[in-house]
């Protein structure tokens, strides 16, 4: 009778064994079968009990640094730093796509020129100066080092001050927003370069428009800008366009680049490119009579990286080439005494400011 009854046994085990899947098979031979209460845990309720072990270490980690933040959210000043995390902003923003989208709270931020993507969001005001290698006029070979100061400011996500100008985002929508823009544009004296001689000065001019800007995909910024020059100065219409992309930020380091072009009219080809015959004789006949009409004055592309330093602070160094196209290259102002190929380099020292956190 026992004999038979190992029999039974055997054939039963034989059977379940044969109905298992191969992989459940090799699991039933890998892993023991010796009860824990008696020998202790099996391989697989060892490894179990390391994943939780894991598990509640990473728990304990993150709820230590919740803690560290709050703490420092008692101890963090009026005047916050842009540049670099923020206590409070941490768990509110991503860290690497902060610099990159408009934000969730709200999609109308950052339109900052070529510098769209690199801004962080909760600036309001930074400082800044450096110095900057760049042609005596535009279109000139002959290059100086000039001092240049920057300010950018943005107010309540509606106004917005830069190196290209003041905007007013007067309408907007998801990722996109339109409204006026002014901008003043430097006068060019004779006396910078000898190869003006003739010409007289192109005064400062104020220029008075509008913008349009949108970002789209998270990493790429468009902008453009239509201005026309009033009272003194040119007097002409020029259309800025940009289009921004952010090539990648990694810890304190941030780089993008654009491309740009620029269409002028008539008077301000005139203002910069034409020679006319009074001009011609004024320049003792060194420079011959030449007639610009309106057309795309350039095509460009720069380059611009920031660098965090500590909390405030932050390096921008930055590298822009615009090439002038023919029918403004081929005005002697350039072509015999300039170059069509025009380059600026530098870097600017920021300081930023954050005044209250944005709502």
């Amino acid at each position: 009778m026992r004999g038979k009854l190992t029999f039974f046994a055997g054939m039963a085990g034989v059977l379940l064994f044969a109905g298992a899947s191969p992989a459940a098979a090799q699991a039933e031979i890998d892993e023991p079968q010796l009860s824990p209460m008696i020998f202790g845990p099996t391989q697989k309720e060892r490894r179990e009990k390391i994943r939780q072990r894991e598990a509640e270490r990473q728990e304990a980690e993150r709820i230590s640094q919740e803690q560290e933040f709050d703490g420092q959210d008692l101890d963090e000043p009026k005047l916050k730093p842009i540049f670099g995390p923020v206590a409070d902003a941490v768990e509110e923003e991503d860290l690497v796509g902060g610099r990159i989208t408009l934000g969730e709270a709200d999609n109308n931020r950052g339109f900052f020129g070529a510098l769209t993507l690199l801004v962080p969001e909760t600036t309001n005001l930074s400082l800044g100066v450096g110095p900057q290698y760049r042609p005596d006029y535009y279109g000139s070979d002959d290059y100086e080092f000039f001092p240049d100061p920057q300010v950018y400011v943005k107010f309540k996500n509606f106004v917005f001050l830069d190196d290209d100008g003041l905007d007013f985002a007067v309408f907007g929508f998801s990722t996109f927003r339109f409204g006026p823009s002014i901008r003043l544009k430097g006068r060019r004296k004779e006396s910078e370069n000898i190869a003006l001689t003739g010409l007289g000065d192109v005064g400062t001019t104020f220029e008075f428009g509008g913008f349009v800007a949108t970002t789209f995909l998270d990493r790429f910024s468009f902008k453009a800008k239509a201005l026309h020059g009033l009272k003194t100065g040119h007097r002409g219409t020029i259309v800025d366009a940009n289009l921004t992309a952010l090539l990648f930020k990694a810890g304190p380091i941030s780089l993008s680049t654009s491309a740009q072009a620029s269409w002028i009219g008539n008077r301000y080809a005139d203002a910069y490119f034409s020679v006319t015959p009074v001009q011609s004789a004024a320049s003792g006949g060194v420079l011959n009579v030449y007639d610009a009409g309106p057309g795309i004055r350039n095509v460009g592309a720069s380059i611009n990286g920031y660098i965090n330093i500590r909390d405030r602070w932050s390096l921008n160094p930055y590298a822009s080439y615009d090439y002038v196209l023919d029918d403004f290259a081929a005005t002697p102002i350039i072509e015999d005494f300039g170059s069509r190929r025009q380059f600026r380099v530098g870097f600017h020292l920021m300081r930023e400011f954050t005044f209250g956190k944005d709502d």
